[in-house]
């Protein structure tokens, strides 16, 4: 089963400031493992149930190692993806290191949602 990851402007822009400010040159990659597996269909990571979606789609919050400072997952990076099942389409919503951030709120999500899965 074929999915499309599509990229969105938040998801490209904490790229970008992770790369630029942080200097964590291997992001790319280390997002990249989890790009391929979820074109392949494979759903990775945690289902976030606390926001209410159609029952076909989903949403999820996968841990993603930061090998530019050799850190494990658990200090790592959190990814967080909406799936459109019926459509084969995979939203990468945001992503923020676990340093910066302890958690993002489910507002936050839902604002996201709403702007670019919507």
């Amino acid at each position: 089963m074929s999915y499309e990851v599509i990229f969105t402007p938040q998801f490209e822009k904490d790229i970008k400031y992770y790369l630029r400010k942080k200097k964590y040159s291997r992001i790319v990659d280390d997002v990249d493992e989890i790009v391929v597996e979820l074109e392949k269909g494979n759903f990775m990571g945690v289902e976030i149930a606390d926001v209410k979606l159609t029952t076909d789609n989903s949403l999820y919050k996968v841990r993603v190692a930061n090998s530019s400072i050799k850190a494990g997952k658990t200090h790592g990076f959190r990814l967080i993806y909406y799936v459109i099942k019926d459509d084969k389409e995979i939203f990468l919503l945001t992503i923020y290191s676990k340093k910066d951030k302890e958690d993002i709120t489910r507002n936050e999500i839902i604002d996201l949602l709403k702007m670019y899965c919507t």
